[in-house]
């Protein structure tokens, strides 16, 4: 029994999430070895061995639940934009989709502390994977350098310094963010309708249940964030998904990516289907 609960204190590690299935294995192992003991020396009356069905059966249970292959994939949306983005997402038999939505951070937080702050909602104890769509990739990256998920998956937002757009490289060497009147950011559902017509072509009134994130302060830190942000994630399996017609991130920038056609920087609202079939691949795909 001390064995068992030496692997059940192991199972609860996060840096051993790669062994997760083998550990469990064992752990059923042990149980089994446990049982075949307890049957062998001990014995049972007539009314004890008519109760052993039930015994049996919660020990059943529970194997089942140890041998459970299911991977949590904790999804991040874009800047402004709430994870009901994801909805019409599918993922594979076994994947369990989990939300990890944006809150208001001080005005000094660092994009570290932030990280740490969301990650407070990833169950360690399980296997989980990461997606993070735009804004939300990077903070998937700045969580995979001091978290060990299976693997990540980006989509539409950017990995390294040679993907950076030139209006964001500007944008920081002149400090726009800090130039911007903070009149400008109280006018956050103007600054919205305006990016909505005139970047992505989409009415605002199409984006207003997703669109919910529009506090000033939380727009201000998010916009300076993204800017100054410089890519430093080693994480080993990290795959990204990108629109040829992205507005935001252009395509011609982006290196090693599975390719949406037509895709835009909303396309994972736009596209979803296609997505999906996409995201499954990588999920199921064996590293």
């Amino acid at each position: 029994m001390y064995f068992c609960h030496v692997l059940k204190k192991l199972i609860s590690c996060s840096y051993l999430a790669p062994y997760y299935h083998t550990l469990c294995y064992l752990k059923v192992k042990c149980y089994l070895y446990n049982l075949f003991i307890l049957a062998t020396m001990t014995r049972k009356s007539k009314s004890e061995t008519r109760s052993r069905p039930g015994l049996f059966n919660r020990i059943a249970k529970r194997i089942k639940k140890l041998w459970t292959n299911e991977v949590n994939v904790y999804f991040i949306s874009g800047m402004c934009y709430n994870c009901s983005v994801f909805d019409k997402i599918k993922l594979p038999e076994g994947y369990n989709k989990q939300y990890i939505e944006w809150h208001i951070p001080r005005h000094d937080e660092s994009l570290a502390e932030y990280a740490r702050t969301m990650e407070k909602s990833i169950d360690t104890t399980k296997p989980f994977m990461l997606a993070g769509y735009s804004f939300g990739g990077v903070i998937a990256q700045e969580i995979s350098c001091f978290l060990s998920p299976l693997k990540v998956i980006l989509i539409s937002t950017f990995k390294s310094d040679g993907e950076i757009p030139m209006l964001f490289k500007a944008a920081k060497s002149t400090n726009a963010a800090d130039r911007i009147p903070a009149r400008v950011y109280a006018s956050t559902e103007l600054i919205t309708d305006l990016f909505n017509r005139f970047v992505y072509h989409t009415p605002t009134s199409e984006q207003a249940e997703v669109m919910t994130f529009i506090d000033p302060v939380y727009v201000k830190w998010a916009i300076e964030q993204i800017i100054n942000w410089v890519p430093r994630s080693k994480c080993k399996y990290l795959h990204h998904i990108h629109g040829t017609e992205d507005q935001i991130f252009p395509y011609e920038l982006i290196k090693n990516a599975f390719p949406v056609e037509g895709g835009d920087h909303l396309m994972v609202l736009k596209k979803a289907d296609i997505i999906s079939i996409i995201l499954g691949g990588i999920l199921l795909m064996k590293e």
